[in-house]
């Protein structure tokens, strides 16, 4: 079916002499009579055959005006049967949710120094949870990192009283072919993990172990997401994927996964500075993505 608009449409010929209603059959056979009245009144006389191409050619205008009317009205119908909405919605608590991770990278400046900042992410990532504390993830500018949409994603599902499984994927550490190190993410997925327990304890189950792959590997991810929804035990329609973190690659590839029905997808919106980074006095909300009204109409 064509989501073009009529003007956008092909012009096919059975489009345009097949009537499709009661009036137009009858206005069809109308037309239809008169033509051959007006034709056969017009004789083989020139000006009669000339008479009888002008009737003809003001019938079919109006026949062509009529059936452009009609593939309007069609076509707003379809979109009205859509009923696909533009603005902002929330979704519902999901009971799972994936999120995807990049490497950790907080606001402060001092933190960027690898040998400043590696020391604070040691103590909490083997840090026991029932001794640590808020200062410990504070020193780590936790709340101003990259990592903060995941946090409020998980805060507004735990709110709904129904999430009970996070999964982190992450990318791999690896050393390039030139003997370039490249610095994955889990680390990312280690700080988050233990953060989320010290905030919810036993009430969430934080699943990382095995879901790393390769930064630019989007069908690895792609399967890696699959199998979360296949072997979850639970029914897509209740399990959401944050795309908002990790590369653009990986959300491309978490996206893809999302595409068959009742699988839902969000991303969290806020408000940004001048450079692209989310305002820290600023909301920060999810936004459902749902492409079955699109694609499965």
């Amino acid at each position: 079916m064509s989501l073009l608009p009529p003007s956008k449409e092909k012009l096919a010929i059975e489009n345009i002499v097949a009537p499709q209603t009661a009036p137009e059959y009858v206005g069809f056979i109308v037309l239809t009579v008169a033509i051959s009245l007006v034709t056969a009144a017009a004789g083989s006389s020139l000006p009669g055959t000339i008479l009888g191409a002008a009737v003809i050619a003001i019938f079919g205008f109006i026949w062509w005006r009529v059936d452009r009317a009609r593939a309007k009205a069609r076509v707003q119908r379809l979109y009205s049967d859509l009923a696909i909405s533009v603005d902002k919605e929330a979704p519902t608590g999901a009971k799972g949710l994936i999120l995807l991770l990049s490497p950790y990278s907080p606001r402060k400046a001092e933190l960027k120094n690898e040998s400043t900042i590696a020391p604070l992410m040691e103590a909490v990532i083997n840090g026991e949870i029932d001794k640590l504390t808020q200062a410990d993830f504070d020193r780590l500018d936790l709340l101003n990192s990259n990592l903060f949409p995941q946090i409020k994603a998980v805060e507004f599902h735990a709110k709904q009283e129904k999430l009970r499984d996070i999964w982190l994927i992450s990318t791999e550490r690896y050393e390039t072919k030139e003997g370039k190190k490249v610095k994955g993410s889990e680390d990312s997925a280690l700080i988050l993990s233990q953060y989320l327990r010290f905030l919810y304890g036993k009430r969430l189950d934080i699943n990382s172990e095995g879901l790393s792959v390769r930064d630019y590997d989007y069908q690895g991810l792609w399967r890696l997401a699959e199998q979360i929804f296949r072997d979850s035990g639970y029914k897509d329609e209740v399990i959401v994927a944050d795309i908002t973190g990790g590369t653009k690659m990986m959300s491309v590839a978490l996206g893809m996964a999302c595409i068959p029905p009742k699988r839902r997808m969000q991303y969290m919106d806020s408000q940004r500075d001048w450079e692209g980074n989310p305002v820290s006095a600023g909301d920060m909300q999810p936004v459902v993505i749902d492409v079955d009204p699109i694609l499965y109409v």
